[in-house]
């Protein structure tokens, strides 16, 4: 059964060295997820996942440029609704890809409606694969509109990832992740090290360490085992310290699917916070 990958936002460190109590706790995913039974039942973009446009990641310009167009009518603050995005843009593409039994499909739609090949894509997507969003629309001319941009075309992207009915949990859940980590990563590097290191040191040391993403996985079993540095902190020592925290860990409460089968989870941490790979 294919893995299914999670992306977690940790923690930051302190630029100016380690702190024993950095106050910064992870608690809870950054980046959307959907459950893959629930792809067996979607038919608009919204269906995936409920903030599509809020999630979506385009150029700075054109995200101030939507919400100006959200907030005509609504306070800035305001959950706008998925469906009310077509008062606001044109459809020109929307395209859904996805890996089903390892082979990645693509398709295609001209709304935010689901074309058939596209929920047939979404249903036999695989456990831990990354659903790709893309979408090319226009901003409908509005009269209140200055800006003159509403014949631009604008292109946007979002990743979703598909992951199992009840996900693998840490024992104590988050608090107690960033617990293990802070003492057994950063705490454990700082006792060996900043005896013997100045402040500069000890700064380009924290950077090291942010540079870090570190990736595992949760078995059957609840075991952390295929532990790898997936981007390294240029230090050979540090990329150790991190590995034998990880490989260590206690272990995690599994992963199951609907019916309550234990199946395998993938992790990917970014020590230094930020969205992952």
């Amino acid at each position: 059964m294919k893995h299914s990958l999670i992306t977690l936002l940790l923690f930051q460190l302190l630029s100016t060295g380690f702190s024993q109590n950095s106050g910064h706790e992870y608690t809870g995913r950054s980046t959307p997820a959907v459950k893959k039974e629930k792809l067996k039942e979607v038919n608009f973009l919204g269906d995936i996942t409920p903030e599509v446009w809020r999630n979506l990641a385009l150029p700075d310009k054109e995200r101030i440029e939507l919400d100006l167009r959200r907030g005509t009518n609504y306070p800035q603050n305001y959950i706008y609704p998925q469906e009310n995005y077509n008062y606001i843009i044109d459809y020109l593409a929307v395209e859904i890809s996805a890996a089903a039994r390892g082979k990645v499909q693509t398709a295609q739609s001209t709304s935010d409606k689901l074309s058939t090949e596209q929920k047939n894509i979404l249903t036999s997507a695989d456990l831990g694969t990354d659903i790709s969003i893309k979408i090319k629309f226009r901003y409908k001319k509005q009269a209140c509109d200055k800006s003159g941009s509403e014949n631009k075309i604008v292109e946007g992207k979002l990743t979703v990832t598909v992951v199992p009915a009840s996900e693998a949990e840490y024992p104590g859940g988050f608090k107690q992740l960033t617990a293990y980590l802070t003492e057994n990563i950063i705490n454990k590097v700082s006792k060996t090290r900043s005896l013997t290191m100045g402040l500069k040191e000890k700064v380009r040391l924290s950077e090291k360490i942010q540079l870090a993403i570190v990736k595992f996985t949760v078995n059957e079993e609840g075991q952390v085992i295929d532990a790898k540095i997936a981007r390294t902190t240029t230090d050979s020592k540090l990329d150790q310290f991190v590995l034998e925290a990880i490989n260590k860990m206690p272990k995690w409460k599994p992963a199951e699917n609907p019916k309550g089968i234990k199946v395998k989870q993938e992790f990917s941490i970014p020590l230094g916070g930020g969205g992952g790979c």
